[in-house]
C-alpha cells in the first residue's frame, strides 16, 4: 500500500473493488491454464516436479552480478544460481558448501584455509566450449574474490575486503588510481586470496576480524565462471552463470524472472536425494503487496511473502495462527532480523547538525506507527536503536534509543536555530515504491509537521535508482530497511563504520550511505570484530551502539516480524529470521493440491 488509507467507508471500499478487478486483469492477462503434471517420486516421500512461483514487492533487482548485489530481493535470486565457500542452514548456523568443511583457522585467527568439493561443475552455458560447464576449482575462488575488490567492476562489495583482507586495499587503489588519473600501474593479485591448488583455497586477514567467516555467505562470496564475464561482459549482471541448484534462463524486467533446474548439480539432501526437486523457479515482480495477496489466493502464487497491513487482522489471530478462510494455508511468523528506518545524510545540512537529527527522532511516536499505522504487525517499535532484537546475548535493553518526546525535540530544534521550524528549508524524504514504507512515510511526515512545524516532502523512487542516489550521497533524507546479511550484530552496526566512508566524495559509501563518522563508535566497534569472546564482543558492540544512537545518525522506526503463506502443497520451505531463501530443497506435493 504506497497510499493512505482512506478515513471513509465508501472510498475504502472502491478501492478493494479496484484492487480485485486489477488483480483480474492481471491475472487473466494472457496466462495459460496452468497444467499439473505427473511427479517423479524420491526417497523419504519427497517428490520431483513442478514450478515454485514467488513475488518480490521489491521489484526487479539491479543485477545479479555478485558484486553490484547490495539487496536482499538481488540476493534472494542469486543464491538460487550461485554456490558459496559456506552458508548458513535453517537455524543460521555455518555450514559448508562449495568447501568439503568449515575452514581450518590458523592460531591468531587470520588465516582460513578451505577444502574445495572436486565434484562441483559450472552449469551449462553458451560462455563454454561447446555450452558444456567446466568443473570448478579454486582458482574460480580467487577470481571471483578478487573481482569484489576491482573498481572496474563498479563492486558494492570492496567495503568487506578493505583494511581486512591481506592487500585488498592496495590492489583496489592501484587499480582506481590508474583507472581515475592515467598514472600507476594495477597490482596482478591480491596476496591474501590464495589458490594453492585446484582444491585448496585460503584466505589471509591483516588482523583478526571475528565476522569475517559470515561474509562469505552473502553474494559477495559467489563463486563465478571468468568465461562468463568475458563474454557477457557488460550484461553478465543481466545473465549470470554459477554452480548452483538453478540456472538462468530468462528475465523481462520487471514482470519475470525464470530459472530452471540444474541436472548437473553436485548437491543431495540427507535421504540420498539429488538436488533440486523444483523444476522451475518463477519469480514475479508485482509491487503492490495487495495484488500480490490475491494472485496467492487465487493460486497463482505459491507463497505470499508478507500481509497487506489493512488486512492483517483479517487473516492472522492472536496466537500468531491463520484464521477464517485463511485457515487452509500454512501460515509462517518469525521475529525478523530486519529494521527499518529513516537515513540522514550526516554531511549535508540540515543534517549535518546532530541536534536536528535528534529532534527528528524525538518527534516521531514509534508506538502509534507500529499499533495503529501498522495494526501491530511488526515485531517491536525500534526504541533501542539500530540491532533488532533477535541476537543471542546481545544486550539490547542496554541500549538508549529514542522514545517519543515531543517537548525535547522542539527543544533541540530551535537549539539547532529553527525555532518552532522557522527557518526550516522543506525536506524530500525519498523512499522506494514498497507498501508499508509508504504508509509509514505518511505518518512520519504528519508527526513532524505537529511536532516540529517542518515541511517533508514525499517522493518515490524505484529501488535500484534510491539505492544509487543514497550511496553516492545526493540523497538528504531516505526511508529504507536492512536485512541482516549473517547472523552478527556486526552486519547491523558496519552501517556506521566511518571508516568505510570514502575521502573521496565522487566515490559510492556503502554499506555507511549515511556517511555518518564518530571515531568513538569506531574504536568500540573495533573492539568487538577483534574480540573472540562472545559476550565481551557483544558488550563492545553494545557500547558502539550507544555512542552512535547520541548521535542520532539515523531514524529508527521499527523491528519488523516476518509473516509468509504458503499453499498447503508446499513442503520443506522453512522461514528463518533472516527470511532466506534455499529453494533447493523445496518441493510440491501435488496430492494435497
Amino acid at each position: 500500500m504506497d497510499r493512505s488509507r482512506s478515513a471513509h467507508r465508501s472510498s475504502m471500499f472502491i478501492s478493494i473493488i479496484a484492487v480485485a478487478v486489477l488483480s483480474l486483469l492481471v491475472a487473466a492477462c494472457g496466462r495459460k491454464k496452468e497444467e499439473v503434471h505427473p511427479q517423479v517420486e524420491g526417497q523419504g516421500g519427497k517428490k520431483y516436479g513442478g514450478a515454485y512461483r514467488m513475488n518480490i514487492l521489491r521489484g526487479s533487482p539491479k543485477g545479479l552480478d555478485p558484486v553490484l548485489i547490495n539487496s536482499k530481493h538481488a540476493d534472494d535470486i542469486a543464491s538460487q544460481v550461485f554456490d558459496r565457500l559456506i552458508d548458513l542452514n535453517d537455524t543460521l548456523g555455518l555450514v559448508p558448501e562449495l568447501a568439503r568443511s568449515l575452514p581450518k583457522i590458523n592460531a591468531n585467527g587470520t588465516v582460513f584455509t578451505f577444502d574445495l568439493r572436486t565434484d562441483v561443475y559450472f552449469q551449462d552455458d553458451s560462455c563454454f566450449p561447446g555450452g558444456k560447464g567446466r568443473k570448478m576449482t579454486a582458482e574460480d575462488v580467487r577470481y571471483s574474490l578478487t573481482r569484489c575488490c576491482d573498481p572496474r567492476t563498479q563492486s558494492v562489495a570492496y567495503s568487506f575486503f578493505k583494511g581486512k583482507v591481506k592487500g585488498a586495499t592496495e590492489y583496489y587503489d592501484a587499480i582506481f588510481d590508474s583507472t581515475k588519473n592515467g598514472r600507476g600501474k594495477t597490482l596482478a593479485d591480491i596476496p591474501g586470496l590464495r589458490a594453492l591448488n585446484d582444491s585448496t583455497f585460503e584466505i589471509e586477514l591483516t588482523e583478526p576480524y571475528a565476522p569475517f567467516l559470515y561474509y562469505l555467505v552473502n553474494s559477495l562470496g559467489d563463486v563465478i565462471p571468468h568465461e562468463g564475464v568475458a563474454m557477457y561482459r557488460e550484461n553478465f549482471f543481466r545473465h549470470p552463470v554459477g554452480t548452483g541448484p538453478f540456472s538462468f534462463v530468462s528475465w523481462t524486467p520487471d514482470q519475470e524472472l525464470v530459472l530452471k533446474r540444474n541436472p548437473k548439480y553436485w548437491g543431495k539432501d540427507q535421504q540420498g536425494n539429488r538436488l533440486p526437486f523444483l523444476d522451475e523457479i518463477h519469480f514475479k515482480f508485482i509491487q503492490d503487496d495487495k495484488i500480490q495477496l490475491n494472485e496467492f489466493l487465487s493460486g497463482h502464487l505459491d507463497e505470499s511473502f508478507g500481509i497487506p497491513t489493512e488486512h492483517y487482522t483479517e487473516v492472522v489471530d492472536s496466537l500468531q495462527k491463520p484464521k477464517g478462510s485463511y485457515a487452509k494455508y500454512q501460515l509462517q511468523s518469525a521475529p525478523a532480523m530486519l529494521t527499518w528506518f529513516f537515513d540522514f545524510n550526516n554531511q549535508k545540512a540540515p543534517f549535518n547538525n546532530a541536534s536536528v537529527r535528534k529532534a527528528f527522532n524525538y518527534a516521531i511516536d514509534r508506538e502509534k506507527i507500529v499499533r495503529f499505522a501498522l495494526q501491530n504487525a511488526p515485531y517491536a517499535p525500534a526504541i533501542h536503536g539500530l540491532v533488532p532484537p533477535v541476537f543471542p546475548n546481545y544486550p539490547t535493553n542496554d541500549v538508549k534509543g529514542y522514545g517519543y518526546d515531543p517537548d525535547q525535540a522542539k527543544r533541540l530544534l530551535a537549539q539547532a536555530g529553527f525555532p518552532d521550524g522557522k527557518g526550516f528549508p522543506t525536506v524530500t524524504l525519498h523512499i522506494y515504491t514498497d507498501p508499508r514504507l509508504g504508509q509509514v512515510a505518511q505518518a512520519v511526515q504528519a508527526m513532524l509537521r505537529e511536532v516540529l512545524n517542518v515541511n517533508i516532502e514525499i517522493q518515490r523512487l524505484e529501488t535500484p535508482q534510491l539505492l544509487d542516489q543514497a550511496e553516492s550521497g545526493k540523497l538528504l533524507f531516505w526511508g529504507t530497511r536492512w536485512y541482516g546479511d549473517y547472523p552478527d550484530p556486526e552486519t547491523y552496526l558496519i552501517l556506521l563504520n566511518g571508516e568505510l566512508v570514502p575521502s573521496d566524495d565522487a566515490q559510492p559509501s556503502y554499506p555507511n550511505s549515511s556517511r555518518y563518522n564518530n571515531p568513538e563508535f569506531v574504536a568500540n566497534f573495533k573492539k568487538g570484530v577483534a574480540t573472540i569472546d562472545h559476550l565481551a564482543q557483544m558488550k563492545h558492540y553494545a557500547d558502539a551502539e550507544n555512542i552512535a544512537m547520541a548521535d542520532a545518525p539515523i531514524m529508527p522506526l521499527f523491528y519488523e516480524r516476518h509473516y509468509r503463506l504458503l499453499q498447503p502443497y508446499v513442503r520443506d520451505c522453512p522461514l528463518d529470521a533472516m527470511a532466506r531463501y534455499d529453494l533447493k530443497y523445496t518441493w510440491l506435493d501435488n496430492a494435497k493440491r
